[in-house]
């Protein structure tokens, strides 16, 4: 039994790490890659936001979202005024990013609606246990990573 519940969760590993990779339309027309849905939330969660605030809180440099805003403001995904600083730049969403950053958070609901009903019905000792499995899990994933 032990394997078989190590090979499910390596086949969800799997298949997670695929569909993370591939562009979505999020309720509108224009194809949006991983990044680029990512910035969308981050401005949509917070309002208002900087290049260099993105930067810390997704984890990637300033050119990184530097690069991935050029594109969304192409797709007309998000709109640019001008900050209080010199050279600072305020990053809002546009209607058509307000429609993704909705499109993207219904995504995640009806993802997470199965999951909670049935997380809801467990007992604390279960969910203690499968809580256990997966930081045992990102334990193992934190130190492959940190061997590469």
């Amino acid at each position: 039994m032990e394997n078989v519940i190590l090979q499910s969760g390596l086949r969800l590993i799997n298949k997670y790490n695929s569909i993370a990779k591939k562009p979505r339309y999020y309720e509108t027309d224009t194809l949006l890659y991983p990044s680029e849905i990512h910035v969308i939330d981050a401005i949509g969660a917070e309002g208002n936001n900087t290049t260099t605030r993105l930067a810390e809180r997704l984890g990637i440099t300033k050119g990184g979202v530097s690069q991935i805003v050029s594109k969304l403001f192409e797709k007309d995904m998000i709109i640019k005024t001008a900050g209080d600083g010199i050279n600072e730049v305020q990053l809002s969403l546009s209607e058509k990013g307000r429609k993704a950053y909705e499109g993207h958070i219904k995504l995640h609901q009806s993802m997470n609606k199965r999951l909670n009903t049935m997380i809801t019905k467990m007992d604390a000792k279960t969910k203690d246990e499968i809580k256990s499995i997966l930081d045992v899990l990102d334990e193992e994933l934190s130190r492959m990573e940190a061997t590469e």
